[in-house]
């Protein structure tokens, strides 16, 4: 009878814990983009390209193409765009405000409108170890993977922010 009761408090226990444990990382959401993009990186020999956007897409709105050869970054495009609405038309005009192309020998020397300057593992880096884990009490914390699988949002709003407060990245394409 002593053993029986020993094994029910033991079983218990053992049960509660696992309920009471977050799912483990290979589970996770980002576990498992992490290791979507690590296939992906070893298919394509860490070659790729990246779009990162920014803005609203109802009054500014800019990409910025991130091209990565074998690890490092080889260029950078920006494209910046405004939307002109006319009077007694609801749909706004896309216009292209300002555009510029960067090479290795001349990367970074534009400024900061584009996206900065990350490979997808500095992305991934960010995303786990600053973007996500902003204080849930005091932001609202997003991740998504929608680029087969890979990230496509990582970051936190402020809850006090008004408007255009996102902290982190919005990718819009991963190609290779």
């Amino acid at each position: 009878m002593k053993f029986i009761k020993l094994l029910l408090i033991v079983a218990t226990v053992s049960v509660t814990t696992l309920l009471s444990c977050k799912k483990s990382g290979a589970n996770s959401d980002f576990d498992k983009s992490y290791n979507a993009w690590l296939a992906y990186k070893a298919k394509v020999n860490d070659t790729y390209a990246y779009i990162a956007i920014k803005g609203d897409q109802s009054t500014v709105y800019s990409e910025t193409t991130i091209k990565v050869v074998q690890g490092n970054i080889s260029a950078r495009d920006f494209f910046n765009y405004e939307y002109k609405y006319t009077a007694g038309n609801n749909t706004p005009t896309k216009v292209l405000t300002v555009e510029w192309h960067e090479t290795s020998n001349n990367i970074g020397t534009h400024g900061t409108d584009a996206a900065d300057l990350f490979t997808l593992d500095d992305i991934y880096y960010k995303a786990q170890n600053i973007w996500l884990k902003a204080d849930n009490s005091k932001n609202v914390v997003t991740f998504e993977s929608n680029n087969n699988g890979m990230i496509s949002v990582a970051g936190y709003t402020p809850n006090t922010c008004k408007s255009d407060c996102f902290i982190g990245i919005n990718i819009k394409s991963i190609t290779n």
